[in-house]
């Protein structure tokens, strides 16, 4: 083989790479997987003493369309029935299932709440956008048609979601609490969602470092979460135009109405999204729903994105027991 001829070869390789990272989502996906398992969230020191209270029932199918359609169930040891239940989605950027919060829901059933931890169809592999929403849809009419077996209080449910889960749990609720943005969003998409349980019932959003509306993302504003934004949108929503309709269709800052529940919001002050989540606890403010939010100055503490999970810090444990409290309201 000649000199030249292992040039050639080279530069068609580096020419392949380089159209392999511009043109797939793949390279960042596979870099974001990895950076989720280099940097576990940290539970408490004593969080023994929290599991030994619960018992927790994994992997129950709950006959999803779409892959990775099952949940967990975590309750309490002396669960009686009817305890308050929180439906939990998971964060991970729509790639991955992110770190482990199992130990954050096992917490809080050592307070008395239930939690339905929802898993669903990864992008860019498994499923895209709208899937996760319809999958949350799914899990819940799951546990209502099976509610003589789990014995949940139905009457009074909150929707949790950390970072990419946080803006599936709240766009599931804007969903069912206003009929017109279901409808656009039917015209919009294939995948039909649908109104599946009375907005009364819906007792609370618990929002955690999420995105609320993607085209303020373009470009990311100073301090906001350094990853690769727009190459996860393509794995998530399949389109690199990040102003098409299909995209917009995500945000929800625009489609609260004010039957959206209260709502208990916070978020870092380093790489995240602490901006837009400042700006939906105005709009919910605006609208007479109330609202717990929490914040940290950045002049103060860097907390970086879904510090919440680091119950290792002083500010983890106190969004924490400010959490219990709204959830106790």
């Amino acid at each position: 083989m000649t000199f030249k001829l292992i040039l050639i070869i080279i530069a068609v390789l580096v020419a392949a790479g380089s159209a392999l990272v511009v043109i797939t989502p793949y390279p960042a996906v596979y870099f974001v997987r990895w950076l989720f398992r280099q940097y576990p969230y940290v539970p408490p020191a004593d969080y023994g003493r929290y599991l030994d209270n619960v018992t927790i029932q994994r992997d129950i199918d709950y006959g999803s369309a779409y892959p990775s359609g099952t949940l967990d169930i975590i309750t309490p040891k002396n669960f009686k029935g009817c305890e308050k239940v929180i439906f939990a989605v998971h964060g991970g950027a729509y790639v991955s299932e992110g770190c482990k919060t199992e130990f954050y829901y096992a917490m809080l059933a050592n307070e008395g709440f239930v939690t339905v931890n929802v898993k669903y169809a990864i992008a860019p592999e498994q499923a895209r956008y709208p899937v996760p929403v319809k999958q949350l849809e799914e899990a819940y009419t799951f546990i209502k048609n099976h509610n003589d077996l789990y014995r949940l209080n139905l009457d009074k449910v909150v929707f949790s979601g950390d970072s990419a889960g946080g803006q599936i749990a709240g766009q599931f609720v804007a969903l069912q609490t206003n009929p017109s943005y279901l409808e656009t969003m039917n015209s919009l998409s294939p995948i039909q969602l649908r109104q599946v349980l009375p907005v009364e019932t819906i007792n609370g959003v618990v929002l955690l470092c999420a995105i609320y509306d993607f085209l303020q993302l373009d470009p990311p504003p100073e301090n906001t979460m350094k990853l690769p934004l727009k190459k996860l949108g393509v794995a998530y929503f399949n389109s690199a135009d990040v102003h098409s309709k299909l995209i917009a269709s995500a945000g929800i800052l625009d489609k609260i109405t004010e039957k959206f529940p209260r709502t208990f919001i916070t978020d870092a002050n380093t790489y995240s999204f602490e901006f837009e989540a400042k700006e939906m606890m105005d709009i919910l403010k605006s609208k007479n729903i109330p609202v717990t939010g929490v914040f940290y100055d950045a002049a103060e503490v860097r907390l970086h994105h879904n510090y919440q999970f680091h119950l290792d810090t002083s500010q983890g444990i106190q969004t924490y027991q400010k959490l219990v409290e709204f959830l106790n309201q």
